[in-house]
């Protein structure tokens, strides 16, 4: 069994960087609903929302493990705003421009906040998981609720869900059945291993002619719904021969420093702070980049789409048929799909 302990964290920590639990053993960085709708405002990205009271001893507890997991909180700290909000607290509060106020001075009475985004199922801790904020609309695009104790095991794959935009193109469910057959399901590494994949620097410099289409999996070492992907939806057995017949396999590791020549181009990756990527895969990606993508070539090496972000494995079989047996030349996609 392989444990997993957020690889987009190993990369990121200082060696040596010590992380100090607070009093309640949790090494995730709290915020106040007030600090951390402020921070929203200024520079959106996700948001994990901890509702918890004060007698509710899951929640102590789910700050002493969960949130004390090193890989786990450095993932939360560097990808959220944690927020920790006191459902039975007695503050006034604003929450994307509306009023909210206690319900009753009584001690275990619940907050508006609590009753309204929890719409009534009042169960601590519950936590929310928040992502694409509007600024003009004052909401998020992405809102998803999950009542009680959560293990590392089980939050893991909700926290990549919403910090890689995974809701684009699959549900939650379908996602943590992945996720937990790529990370946890050691009979998956066969499958994984026998798809050929060959490195972008030596498949685009060989002068051989390619009589196949080509697809281009654009990732990086440090992309978990890039892991899943590559370890479930392109292992996946019902799809695994039809790939062979069809299409070269190209896995393009944004994060690789060779110079690459395509199509007469050469292009690099110098490695700036305001592009970190290979010139080649932001190419490929024609102004949409994304992690994961999918890059479809023709015979002649011309891009014929590309697709971003994760793809379960029902959904890449739909997009391989489209290309692989050359329905794309002759029906719309929204007719393919709509006669299957």
């Amino acid at each position: 069994m392989r444990k997993v302990f957020f690889c987009f964290l190993l990369l990121l920590s200082h060696v040596g960087y010590a992380q100090v639990p607070d009093k309640e053993g949790s090494l995730v960085k709290w915020l106040s609903l007030e600090e951390g709708m402020s921070l929203l405002e200024k520079s959106p990205k996700p948001v994990i929302l901890d509702f918890y009271t004060d007698w509710c001893g899951w929640c102590k507890h789910m700050m002493k493990t969960t949130y004390a997991n090193p890989g786990l909180a450095q993932y939360i700290n560097s990808n959220f705003y944690p927020i920790k909000f006191n459902a039975e607290g007695k503050d006034t509060v604003i929450y994307l421009g509306k009023e909210y106020k206690p319900s009753s001075p009584e001690p275990k009475a619940p907050h508006e906040l609590a009753v309204q985004l929890l719409q009534g199922k009042l169960m601590y801790p519950t936590t929310m998981f928040l992502n694409n904020y509007n600024k003009e609309k004052k909401e998020f695009g992405l809102s998803m609720v999950a009542s009680g104790f959560l293990d590392d095991k089980k939050i893991e794959p909700i926290l990549v869900f919403t910090v890689e935009n995974v809701n684009r193109n699959a549900t939650l469910d379908e996602f943590r059945m992945r996720y937990e057959q790529a990370f946890y399901d050691s009979s998956n590494i066969g499958r994984n291993d026998s798809v050929k994949w060959e490195k972008p620097e030596q498949f685009f410099s060989s002068k051989a002619l390619h009589n196949k289409k080509t697809i281009v999996f654009i990732n990086t070492e440090w992309c978990n719904a890039c892991k899943v992907m590559k370890r479930t939806s392109f292992s996946d057995t019902l799809l695994h021969s039809y790939l062979e017949e069809k299409f070269n396999l190209v896995d393009f590791n944004v994060d690789i420093t060779d110079s690459i020549t395509f199509k007469g181009n050469v292009f690099v990756n110098n490695k700036t702070a305001q592009g970190p990527f290979h010139q080649l895969a932001l190419a490929l990606c024609r102004n949409n980049f994304a992690l994961p993508s999918l890059i479809i070539l023709d015979e002649k090496m011309d891009i014929i789409d590309g697709i971003p972000f994760y793809l379960a494995p029902s959904s890449l079989y739909d997009i391989l048929r489209y290309f692989g047996d050359d329905v794309y030349k002759v029906k719309s996609w929204q007719d393919y799909m709509g006669k299957k």
